[in-house]
């Protein structure tokens, strides 16, 4: 009877000892020494170890994780951007991918088609607008892929992508109708963070009041989006303005514009409240684009006009002016490219009582082969250990890979187009510009850009 008393309580220790060890991140390691291993994990990897088990997957769900990943300097820096696919017949794309939720479909089943097939394929092809999708460069570790929402034919034509940090997700507002050509007032989420499946989660949410394309948006604090002009169906300019919360999934117009603005620029910076809508043009005046900005103020309730923000009367804003965090002089900057040699202009904003004043304050040189293209720019914040961001901002530029060769295999062979990050040179200041080889998948011209960090 002892004996077998002691058997029951062995088994019982082991029982609780096998339940302990499936409770741990890691059988036989602390949590402590398990969540540091975890958080190492590139991003990419992260859909496959949620399917690891249950803990796994409700850990790498919650925003504590990536908080953690932000504290020990492991995040990775993404640079989302709104592009047209390859074409279909390009056997080129297959080598380009990885971890892609939504592959492209493969282009080996093409070898065995006949000529007669070949023939209508290629008459589609012309005859077809393009399809775009979400292509994801991942600084941190120097690699692309490409996803878009599995519903439908892909993602809005011209759409505008915006990263809201603070809850890993990805917004696709408005745009066109991929068959249609109408401007539509979708939105698409990604959630990089919040699932619980093994990807990446899309899902839609609340449709804009308006169905807008080429218009401005931004967000304000961690989870308000500003939208703002744009056009109609019509072509005609808009001054209509509304806002979405993210966390209520609702719209709620706001006060028209003082101008129309079509093919305008939103932008924010951290900490502000106020939402800016920079140049654009009128219906009657198209392609003359304004050199005045105006804000709207969450708090005051009303739109401010300031004069002397954009200075290329023949330049869209679009895609091209980002806003940067305040620097160590507590000023805020605004970097747009553009000008007779397409160079990088910084141009601060200072605010002094209630006046805010704007001047340009330096003049920087794009790359060679991106001179005389119309480059898309976006910002993001370098974070090392701790998470602290150093006051140190780099710059995401890309043009479209025209003239590029389908043999563009190494990076030697794409003649230094595609992609560039820029980079302080610690000893005297200057920046330099970093070339990123651009997988000819992913070469085609971004038409909208944002970063996140994850």
């Amino acid at each position: 009877m002892d004996e077998q008393k002691i058997t029951s309580i062995g088994l019982q220790k082991a029982v609780e000892e096998d339940q302990k060890q499936l409770q741990q991140l890691i059988p036989g390691l602390p949590d402590e020494i398990a969540m540091e291993c975890l958080v190492k994990v590139p991003y990419q990897f992260h859909s496959n170890m949620k399917s690891v088990c249950h803990t796994w997957q409700h850990l790498i769900s919650h925003p504590s994780f990536y908080q953690q990943r932000l504290k020990s300097g492991t995040s990775d820096h993404l640079v989302c951007l709104v592009q047209p696919l390859p074409p279909i017949n390009d056997t080129t794309t297959t080598t380009t991918t990885e971890d892609d939720d939504n592959p492209l479909d493969s282009n080996s089943s093409y070898n065995n088609k006949t000529t007669k097939d070949e023939d209508k394929q290629e008459q589609q092809r012309i005859h077809s607008p393009p399809q775009y999708a979400l292509s994801i460069y991942n600084a941190t570790h120097n690699t692309w892929q490409r996803t878009r929402p599995t519903e439908g034919s892909g993602i809005p034509m011209f759409c505008q992508c915006l990263a809201l940090p603070s809850s890993g997700k990805l917004l696709l507002l408005g745009g066109w109708d991929p068959t249609t050509l109408e401007p539509v007032p979708d939105l698409f989420i990604l959630d990089f963070i919040g699932t619980t499946g093994a990807a990446c989660n899309w899902r839609r949410g609340a449709s804009m009041s308006v169905p807008r394309s080429f218009f401005a948006c931004a967000v304000i604090g961690s989870s308000t989006v500003c939208v703002a002009g744009g056009h109609d169906s019509q072509k005609n300019a808009l001054r209509s303005a509304e806002v979405y919360d993210v966390e209520t999934d609702q719209w709620k117009m706001l006060p028209d514009m003082i101008e129309e603005r079509d093919e305008c620029q939103g932008l924010t910076w951290v900490g502000d409240s106020k939402f800016w809508v920079v140049s654009g043009y009128g219906t009657e005046s198209q392609g003359q684009f304004r050199s005045d900005a105006e804000f709207y103020d969450l708090y005051a309730g009303c739109w401010s006009k300031v004069d002397g923000v954009w200075p290329f009367s023949s330049a869209s804003p679009r895609g091209a002016t980002t806003a940067v965090c305040a620097s160590r002089d507590k000023h805020q900057w605004l970097c747009f490219l553009g000008g007779d040699h397409q160079q990088q202009q910084n141009r601060v904003v200072v605010k002094v009582s209630d006046t805010i004043i704007l001047e340009i304050v330096s003049s920087i040189p794009l790359p060679n082969c991106i001179a005389g293209t119309t480059p898309c720019v976006t910002t993001f914040d370098y974070v090392g250990q701790g998470g602290t961001r150093k006051n140190k901002h780099r710059l995401f530029v890309m043009t479209g890979g025209s003239g590029r060769g389908s043999s563009a295999l190494a990076c030697g062979d794409c003649n230094g187009e595609g992609a560039f990050i820029s980079d302080e040179n610690s000893n005297d200041g200057t920046i330099k510009w970093k070339h990123i080889y651009t997988p000819v998948g992913f070469s085609g011209f971004p038409y909208s850009a944002s970063s996140i960090i994850i």
